[in-house]
């Protein structure tokens, strides 16, 4: 009983897209020198990145930027350096923070304050609207359970590039920019919503469009490029730390956890088939038919995976099957990058990476 309960937890965790967002570690100390704030975390995977991040604590209400001030070979804490506050609190001892590659949540963050435009798609969801000259376009999808805030770090790159931007925010995203949806379909029909997306930039005069996806974001502008009859300007895609398979990386989540690889495949058969999933108000979802790894081609345009081996979120040696099954994949890695943090570990690699490849593709 005790395991089945864990399997529809780990199920529902999966599909349900309202609730707090949980810190993945605790303060252990707040000091100050002068105007300059340091926070003390314990040392694990996630924490011992010496690079420029996003600190995350209050179900994301509340976002500083740190930096690792110093990493001791043998010591149970990093000391972080708060760089800058976006919000005019630090976090207290004991308070759950988490990391992530963000670097600000809004335009404003990354000096855009007046150089986007809202933007409302088909969809009744908002989009952010950043105009160059030409008619070069890219759409920006974020991952799981991000946001849009998640995407700009990209803006400066791409506008040198002469991109037109639009990140856009998906149905399951909360209020005002997106709608609430409180349940997730795993992209089986959120693929729509950048069809929907596409849709608008070339109403708006998109001549070439560059799909750019976020881990969840890359399987979900995948689905868009297998199902969508509205493919004709995508020419490539770029995706950051993709998931392409749920029944691997809840397996690779499962002995993360400590558990036996087989957890992993009982929730997605769970999802499947679970009558109890079905009464708790989810719909059965079979995520092996929307699997990137098992023999399913994209249409044959040209795929950029920017991938770290040290991701620890995602299985994301799927990259390589990925690219077995797909000639028109380069695969880029950044070496012990965590999670949508690759920019963060080395910006001028992952930059240089993305030119280079749109130089080659003519893009």
């Amino acid at each position: 009983m005790i395991v089945y309960l864990k399997i529809l937890a780990a199920a529902m965790g999966l599909l349900k897209m309202t609730g707090p967002f949980r810190g993945e570690c605790k303060v252990r100390d707040v000091t100050a020198d002068g105007d300059q704030v340091f926070i003390d975390l314990p040392v694990n995977a996630e924490t011992k990145s010496k690079a420029v991040q996003s600190l995350f604590w209050d179900s994301r209400k509340s976002h500083a930027i740190v930096q690792a001030d110093d990493v001791q070979e043998n010591s149970s804490i990093v000391r972080y350096r708060v760089l800058r506050q976006l919000t005019d609190n630090v976090p207290e001892v004991g308070t759950p923070v988490s990391l992530s590659g963000w670097l600000g949540s809004t335009p404003e963050h990354f000096g855009y304050a007046h150089r986007y435009h809202n933007v409302t798609l088909p969809n009744g969801t908002t989009g952010w609207l950043f105009p160059n000259n030409g008619d070069k376009w890219i759409i920006h999808v974020h991952g799981r359970r991000a946001m849009m805030g998640e995407t700009l770090r990209n803006l400066e790159h791409f506008e040198s590039l002469g991109f037109n931007q639009l990140t856009i925010s998906m149905s399951t995203d909360p209020k005002p920019h997106g709608l609430g949806v409180k349940v997730s379909r795993l992209g089986q029909t959120e693929w729509t919503e950048i069809e929907d997306a596409v849709r608008f930039a070339t109403a708006a005069g998109a001549k070439d469009i560059l799909l750019f996806g976020w881990s969840q974001g890359s399987l979900i502008s995948s689905q868009f490029l297998i199902n969508s009859s509205e493919t004709d300007l995508v020419r490539g895609a770029i995706f950051d730390s993709p998931l392409l398979d749920y029944r691997t990386t809840m397996r690779f989540q499962a002995q993360r956890g400590g558990y036996d690889l087989v957890l992993g495949d009982r929730v997605i058969d769970a999802i499947k088939t679970s009558k109890t999933i079905r009464l708790l108000g989810y719909e059965n979802i079979d995520a092996d038919k929307i699997s990137l790894v098992k023999e399913k081609e994209l249409p044959a345009i040209p795929v950029l995976v920017l991938y770290s081996m040290n991701d620890g979120h995602v299985a994301i040696a799927d990259v390589h099957k990925f690219a077995e099954i797909n000639s028109g994949v380069s695969l880029f890695e950044i070496p012990n990058a965590r999670h949508c943090r690759l920019f963060n570990e080395d910006k001028n690699s992952y930059q240089a990476a993305i030119s280079s490849w749109l130089l080659e593709n003519r893009i």
